[in-house]
């Protein structure tokens, strides 16, 4: 099975849910102990479903987290001026 890109949504008591990019109707639902990662909401992952050990393989996509959250906050000072 091939990688896929999600992003983490929330963190729940015992479960992380993460939204597949492209497609938010898909989501993955993991449990804390498979999540290997350091991420937290709105971070951008690569994952990997890793049959061998019957788990996730996760890689954080920084870069692109960080490119999306600048355009985001540069959409919402183009409202705030609208609004002014």
């Amino acid at each position: 099975m091939g990688s896929n890109r999600y992003v983490v949504d929330r963190f729940d008591d015992f479960f992380v849910v993460l939204l597949e990019k492209d497609n938010k109707v898909n989501k993955l639902v993991i449990l804390k102990s498979k999540f290997t990662i350091n991420a937290k909401v709105g971070d951008l992952l690569e994952v990997h479903v890793n049959k061998d050990k019957c788990g996730y393989d996760f890689k954080a996509l920084k870069e692109e987290t960080d490119v999306t959250k600048q355009r985001l906050l540069d959409l919402i000072e183009g409202m705030k001026m609208d609004i002014n």
